[in-house]
């Protein structure tokens, strides 16, 4: 019995020194000293060249909406606006996005190789599971619904009006549509 009291003890302890020391390990380099002076906008984003944004050597960022830059998606149908708040796609670390649908938007049948998390910030939209875009088979998600889509999984998007989601994740992201021709990268 004491020697699993040890133990529990021992373990409580690892978790807590674990959970003060992983921030910090994890903050890209930067001293754990709370205090540390950070240069002149160390708290901006700063656009990479795709269009992706990481924080300028700071831990905090703090965006106001008139600071996204919203741009088209070569991976998404026309129509659709994209806006990078933080990470890299094509890498393995955290990344958030938002995206523009206008009202009658569609998107195939498609997957992600990591999980997807969606937050519908405004408007409504309609998604559901399948090889095709089936609206019969869809569920309506209004504004503060949340969805977890879980990578490899097949899945379809439709708005009847226009909407705002966030997306944000562990990358790399990116989106294979089941049915190659339906890919407006190939077209």
């Amino acid at each position: 019995m004491k020697a699993l009291q040890i133990v529990r003890s021992v373990l409580v302890f690892a978790f807590a020194v674990g959970a003060v020391l992983a921030p910090a390990a994890c903050a890209s380099g930067q001293s754990a000293v709370a205090d540390q002076a950070q240069p002149a906008g160390a708290n901006q984003v700063q656009p990479t060249t795709a269009g992706q944004v990481v924080p300028a050597g700071a831990d905090h960022v703090m965006l106001n909406p008139a600071d996204l830059k919203w741009t088209d998606s070569p991976s998404l149908p026309p129509g659709v606006k994209v806006a990078m708040i933080e990470g890299q796609l094509d890498q393995p670390v955290p990344f958030t996005l938002r995206l523009q649908f206008p009202a009658d938007y569609q998107i195939p049948a498609h997957r992600h190789p990591a999980v997807e998390h969606v937050t519908v910030l405004s408007g409504a939209i309609n998604m559901g599971m399948g090889d095709t875009l089936d609206k019969a088979r869809s569920t309506a998600l209004p504004t503060g619904s949340f969805v977890i889509m879980q990578a490899g999984t097949n899945h379809f998007l439709w708005t009847a009006e226009g909407a705002t989601v966030q997306v944000h994740g562990v990358g790399p992201i990116g989106i294979t549509y089941v049915n190659p021709a339906d890919d407006p990268r190939t077209k």
